[in-house]
């Protein structure tokens, strides 16, 4: 995936284009009920208002259940909308486990992959991309589904 931009500050006295990042956290309601993120490592960047980047998110099974399939977390929605999924990869756990993930027009990250045990940590770490402006989110449903009889 390339990815490409257009920054258009101006330039400040010399001519050096100020780079402006901020610091965002992966929200309850764009996690998947079923994970959590370690403490203190649930971090990802936005440089420039829009560019995505994966910095610091750590992310495992809140109970035995080690395999994950499905929509497991909400980022912000590509700049494109090309239907066709926008980001494709593989992820390690930190027991060196492959998680592979897709990230779709929406921002829903989808993950499959197993962990190792309920202390292994799957690494989140994505390739860059545009994101729309404003930023965009699908969260995940707040109400609970009815427990099982």
């Amino acid at each position: 995936m390339n990815v490409t931009g257009y920054q258009s500050d101006m330039p400040k006295g010399n001519g050096i284009l100020e780079n402006k990042q901020q610091l965002f956290e992966i929200l309850t309601n764009h996690l998947n009920p079923n994970l959590e993120h370690s403490p203190f490592q649930n971090v990802y960047a936005v440089i420039n208002g829009n560019l995505i980047i994966g910095k610091d998110i750590r992310l495992r099974a809140k109970d035995i259940e080690k395999e994950i399939v499905g929509w497991q977390v909400s980022l912000p929605a590509p700049l494109d909308n090309d239907p066709i999924i926008k980001g494709v990869g593989t992820l390690l756990s930190t027991s060196g486990s492959p998680f592979f993930y897709t990230i779709d027009k929406d921002g829903k990250v989808f993950l499959k992959g197993k962990f190792e045990n309920i202390n292994d940590e799957v690494i989140l770490n994505i390739n860059p991309y545009l994101a729309e402006l404003p930023l965009r989110f699908v969260p995940f449903s707040v109400t609970k589904p009815p427990k099982n009889r």
